[in-house]
């Protein structure tokens, strides 16, 4: 007889904190020291006896992603277009299921933010039978992820904007808002992180003239290091990033924006107010996505786009329209990995005296900061790459 395959291997979960076992109805050691005869009459189906950490403890049967395994026989398959708040919209072949998410999955992945993002291959139950046919359902798995855009939110926890997407488009408005150069900057490294190709988007070109990248006021993060808009985009194509010029206004750069898109999902992402929405709604009107106008007092985007949705475009392929972010911190870089995600710092650091360098100014025999100061490497991008490097040291603080 042939032997029968195991599902999977058995492993001891810890349960959230709002399933520990509660206290006891009743206080046996406080009733014997204020009445002995009252402890003979009480309630004997009580167990005195606690379970202790077993009672704080559950089984799974994982595989050896130390997920939970699949069941192909009653589970659906499927791909997470939204997702709000507890419930995902997932869809199976063409139909759209409303999900919640499994409790013990979130219990597998409690460390981060949410377990479920937009992009997932999901495994879902199917729950129709209990809502009245409506199309419910139970995901019950998330499939290992290729790739995803994330960053570090607000309480250091990790932020998966989009799995399993291609490319990163980086939406940067040349004006209103204006151009943060060290945002692009972190973008890109997010991008080599997360395993995405990025692509560069410098959106209302025909605004170039009228907001020069030098004029006063107009950089919050890091200098431009005097350079034009044409010579910032030179320096990201110099180092081997499609860059493209766009205006959703005067039609400049859409084929080359549609091209880049067809046949790839993509992420679109940028500050508030940079026109992600309008720059798909120029190539496809169909979507008929909000758009807004930037405050012309502090030159912010107001939120038009409020969740991440996969959207299917008409040229081929599928974008993810993002909600404007105001900052961008990075998610589980290392300092001493930051150098392999800037190539022209990267291509200096064996020649570096020490192995341990970390490229600042006062160090010796440094061949990085030799070959800024032959210009050899941007001194813009130099000084972005520091400041990111004290960033990242003082979040591990």
């Amino acid at each position: 007889m042939a032997s029968r395959k195991r599902p999977g291997r058995k492993i001891r979960v810890e349960m959230r904190s709002n399933r520990a076992r509660q206290a006891r109805g009743q206080d046996w050691t406080r009733q014997f020291q204020s009445d002995e005869q009252r402890v003979v009459d009480a309630d004997r189906s009580e167990s005195v006896r606690a379970k202790g950490a077993v009672s704080r403890k559950r089984t799974l049967i994982v595989d050896d992603a130390d997920l939970p395994a699949v069941d192909e026989a009653q589970w659906l398959q499927g791909v997470v277009t939204t997702v709000h708040g507890l419930v995902s919209q997932v869809d199976a072949d063409g139909v759209t299921w409303e999900c919640t998410t499994r409790r013990k999955l979130r219990t597998l992945l409690i460390e981060q933010r949410a377990p479920v993002a937009v992009g997932d291959r999901v495994w879902f139950s199917d729950q129709s039978r209990l809502h009245d046919g409506a199309r419910v359902g139970v995901i019950e798995r998330v499939d290992p992820r290729r790739s995803a855009l994330s960053r570090r939110d607000f309480r250091g926890r990790e932020h998966t904007l989009v799995a399993n997407a291609d490319q990163l488009v980086i939406v940067a408005s040349v004006a209103r808002p204006r151009i943060k150069p060290h945002l692009i900057d972190r973008y890109l490294v997010a991008a080599g992180k997360g395993r995405l190709r990025p692509v560069i988007c410098f959106h209302k070109w025909d605004l170039a003239r009228e907001a020069p990248l030098d004029a006063p006021g107009g950089h919050e993060e890091a200098d431009a290091g005097g350079l034009t808009f044409d010579e910032l985009l030179d320096e990201f194509r110099a180092l081997g990033y499609c860059c493209l010029r766009t205006s959703a206004t005067t039609g400049e750069g859409l084929d080359d924006f549609r091209r880049e898109l067809q046949g790839r999902t993509s992420v679109l992402s940028g500050q508030s107010g940079v026109g992600k929405s309008s720059l798909l709604n120029a190539i496809q009107p169909g979507l008929q996505l909000e758009v807004a106008e930037v405050s012309h007092e502090n030159e912010k985007g107001r939120h038009t786009t409020t969740r991440a949705r996969l959207l299917r475009l008409d040229s081929g392929g599928y974008v993810v329209d993002t909600p404007g972010i105001r900052q961008f911190d990075l998610w589980s870089v290392a300092p001493g990995e930051l150098e392999a995600f800037f190539p022209e710092i990267a291509a200096h650091v064996g020649q570096c005296r020490f192995r341990d360098c970390h490229h600042r100014e006062e160090d010796d025999g440094c061949a990085v900061t030799a070959a800024v100061a032959a210009g050899r490497i941007s001194a813009r991008r130099y000084a972005s790459y520091r400041k990111a490097l004290s960033e990242l040291a003082e979040e591990r603080r």
